[in-house]
C-alpha cells in the first residue's frame, strides 16, 4: 500500500481526496496546507507520495521539502512552473533519486491514449493534418493569468510531440480583445510541422463559456476524431454571464474531473509499485515548454521559429 500525503491550501475543493479515495493501492494518511504542517507530517508518518495541489508559485518550495525527504513527488501544477524552476526542480529530485510527476498531462487521458495506439499501430495510414483545440472560459477579470501558450498549449505540445515526434517549426498568431463585462478574450492559433513532415493546427481560447478539448486526425487511410462536447449529455452555449447554476452540468464535470484525476493517480501508483517507466518525465514537459516559448516568439515576431534544423517551410 502507498502511503500519500496531500498538500494543499485551505481553499482547495475535495475532488482530489476524493479521487484517491477510488485509487484502490493508496492510502492518504495526511493533510498539509502549510510548509510546516508538511514537515510535521513527513517526520512522525510512513510516507511514500507527496501529492502538491498548491499553485505554480507556491510548489516549489513544498517540492524541495518533499524531495529533500526523499518522498517521490506529484505535482498537478508542475507544467505551469517556469522552465528554471521546472529544471531545479527535475534536478533535486534526480539527486535524491526520487520521482518527479507532473499533473495535468493528455498522457493519462484515456481518448488520448487511444488516439496514440491507433496512429502507431497505423490504423488510419500516413498522418497528414492534425487539428488540435483547446478552450476555457476567460480568467475572471482582475485575475492575474499566464500566457495562453504556456497555460493551454503546453498539455498539447506535449501529447502531439509523444504522438508524432519532434517539432522542427512553429508559426503563431494570437489575439486579444475585452468584451462588455470587461473580461480580456484571447484566441491563438499554431501551425506546427513535426520531423515527418505532418503538420499540426492547435487552436487555442480563453473565449468560451466552458472547457472544452477536440482532436481530428487525418491520415491517407482514415481519420480519427474526439470531441469533449460531444459526450455531454446537453450542450447549452450563451455568451451571456448568468448567476444561476445549472446543477446537471456542474454535477457531470465535476464526476469527469474526479474519473481523470483517479486514473492519472492510479497510474502513477501502478508505476512507483512496480518500478516501471513514467509515461511522462519532466524532460517531456521541459520540451513542451520550449515549443510554447517558440509560439510565443512566433506570435510576438510575426515569424515562423526553427526548432530543428531541416524540414519544409510552413
Amino acid at each position: 500500500m502507498v502511503k500519500v500525503v496531500v498538500a494543499r491550501p485551505r481553499e482547495t475543493g475535495d475532488r482530489y481526496q476524493e479521487a484517491w479515495s477510488k485509487v484502490r493501492a493508496a492510502e492518504v494518511v495526511g493533510y498539509a496546507d502549510s510548509l510546516a504542517i508538511l514537515r510535521e507530517l513527513l517526520h512522525e508518518k510512513e510516507v511514500d507520495v507527496v501529492d502538491i495541489l498548491s499553485s505554480a508559485e507556491e510548489s516549489t518550495e513544498w517540492i524541495a521539502l518533499a524531495a529533500k525527504e526523499r518522498k517521490h513527488v506529484i505535482c498537478g501544477a508542475g507544467g505551469q512552473l517556469g522552465h528554471i524552476a521546472l529544471r531545479k526542480a527535475k534536478e533535486l529530485c534526480e539527486v535524491r533519486e526520487v520521482q518527479l510527476v507532473l499533473g495535468s498531462s493528455l498522457r493519462f487521458s484515456p481518448e488520448y491514449v487511444q488516439a496514440r495506439e491507433q496512429v502507431r499501430q497505423g490504423a488510419i495510414g500516413k498522418p497528414g493534418v492534425i487539428r488540435v483545440r483547446r478552450s476555457a472560459p476567460a480568467p475572471e477579470a482582475g485575475i492575474a493569468k499566464g500566457c495562453i501558450f504556456h497555460e493551454l498549449g503546453v498539455a498539447e505540445f506535449d501529447w502531439l510531440r509523444w504522438t508524432f515526434g519532434e517539432v522542427v517549426r512553429v508559426m503563431a498568431r494570437r489575439v486579444k480583445h475585452t468584451d462588455e463585462f470587461g473580461l480580456e478574450r484571447e484566441y491563438a492559433l499554431v501551425m506546427l510541422r513535426m520531423v515527418d513532415g505532418t503538420i499540426a493546427h492547435v487552436e487555442l481560447s480563453w473565449a468560451e463559456a466552458s472547457e472544452r478539448a477536440a482532436f481530428e486526425i487525418t491520415g491517407d487511410a482514415g481519420m480519427i476524431q474526439h470531441d469533449s462536447h460531444d459526450s455531454q449529455p446537453i450542450l447549452w452555449q450563451t455568451n451571456k454571464r448568468l448567476d444561476q447554476k445549472v446543477p446537471c452540468w456542474e454535477r457531470f464535470a465535476h464526476l469527469a474531473q474526479i474519473e481523470r484525476e483517479r486514473s492519472f493517480r492510479e497510474q502513477v501508483v501502478s508505476c512507483l509499485s512496480t518500478h516501471e517507466a513514467l509515461a511522462i518525465t519532466p524532460e517531456d514537459i521541459l520540451q513542451a515548454q520550449k515549443i510554447a516559448q517558440a509560439t510565443r516568439q512566433s506570435a510576438e515576431s510575426g515569424q515562423p521559429v526553427q526548432l530543428i534544423d531541416g524540414g519544409d517551410s510552413i
